[in-house]
């Protein structure tokens, strides 16, 4: 993973860095001296009241693909739309969970149509943590979204560890912490999708992950889970 602080400009608010921005976008932020403090060096957020209209307009000008039409809670500061977290720098959170059965991890490939990583292997469950939900919340919601797992199996999950993501994506800049799950499944499982944002599912025995390109969230995760499994 690379991310070369000096390629950015720094994104500020309320006193302390909380992203990154690429020099295109931080120069773009200077027409709307309202909300934001322009420099060389830095980008201050002056009023997150007036970030949302900004924020729709930048969508409209091609510098936020991919409108989630969801919402991410950033430093308990405010709340953003979820498609502008790349291209501001932000850091997110976001809950994977490995679906094991057995000696074999169920795999899903993500659906041609996703904004990020379309057609590639993922966890069988990945998420973003949005405003307002909690990590354990998120886990529920989509487990059943993702591959049809009811809550009350959802909820066997156990924690795992946690990964850290600092990188730069075409979208600006990935700043991310993965909280990771195991989740123990039935060995007459079958996972279906409920929000057609998979296109199918793989159940792939250990040994065999390794030929496998997955998402980078999706082989921390895994690895996470050998290193523990290993332990």
């Amino acid at each position: 993973m690379t991310f070369r602080a000096s390629r950015y400009v720094r994104f500020i608010a309320a006193g302390r860095r909380i992203g990154w921005l690429q020099p295109e976008l931080a120069a773009r932020l200077a027409a709307w001296p309202a909300v934001f403090s322009a420099s060389a060096d830095k980008v201050v957020l002056r009023n997150p009241d007036g970030l949302s209209s900004v924020v729709e307009e930048l969508a409209r000008e091609g510098f936020i693909p991919g409108w989630r039409n969801e919402r991410y809670r950033i430093a308990d500061l405010f709340d953003i739309e979820r498609a502008a977290a790349r291209p501001f720098g932000l850091a997110t959170h976001a809950v994977h969970v490995n679906g094991v059965v057995g000696e074999r991890m169920w795999l899903a490939r993500r659906s041609a149509t996703k904004p990020i990583d379309p057609g590639r292997l993922d966890n069988l469950v990945g998420g973003g943590v949005t405003a307002g939900l909690s990590v354990e919340e998120v886990l529920i919601k989509e487990a059943w979204e993702e591959a049809g797992i009811p809550s009350e199996l959802a909820r066997r999950a156990q924690r795992g560890g946690t990964a850290s993501i600092l990188r730069e994506v075409p979208e600006g800049v990935q700043s991310e912490t993965v909280h990771v799950f195991d989740l123990a499944l039935p060995a007459d499982f079958q996972p279906r999708n409920q929000d057609g944002e998979v296109s199918e599912y793989l159940l792939v025995p250990f040994p065999e992950l390794e030929k496998h390109e997955l998402t980078l969230e999706a082989g921390l995760a895994a690895k996470d889970y050998f290193k523990r499994a290993a332990a």
